[in-house]
């Protein structure tokens, strides 16, 4: 199993290159190309969950990505450190649990897990 991380600043044009990387990581970890494009979208939703959660709490660090490649899955958790009172957007969190195989939502991380 490995683990790659991207960092990017809390900004909504940064969201794209967290897309353009998680096509790439899904198609490197054996992803299923039918698959690359749900990874992709719904990686989308969720680092453009987390701008919006650091813009909206003036928070500053950067938006942190993990992509964890292993041998039975593809995994992508999206970390932010903003305020946790924020409520999220019912659309977006139903995109993301429609795209993946797998998500789990915490206080300031969500999962993707796509099977291999």
């Amino acid at each position: 199993m490995s683990t790659s991380t991207l960092r990017i600043p809390a900004q909504t044009e940064q969201v794209r290159v967290a897309r353009l990387v998680a096509g790439s990581a899904a198609r490197r970890a054996g992803v299923v190309e039918d698959d690359v494009e749900d990874v992709r979208l719904a990686v989308g939703e969720a680092v453009g969950r987390a701008v919006v959660r650091h813009l909206h709490s003036e928070v500053s660090d950067p938006v942190v990505i993990e992509f964890v490649d292993a041998a039975e899955f593809f995994t992508v958790v999206v970390h932010d450190r903003a305020d946790n009172s924020l409520p999220d957007n019912e659309f977006t969190m139903a995109v993301i649990k429609g795209l993946a195989a797998k998500s789990v939502l915490d206080e300031h991380t969500v999962s993707l897990t796509w099977y291999l």
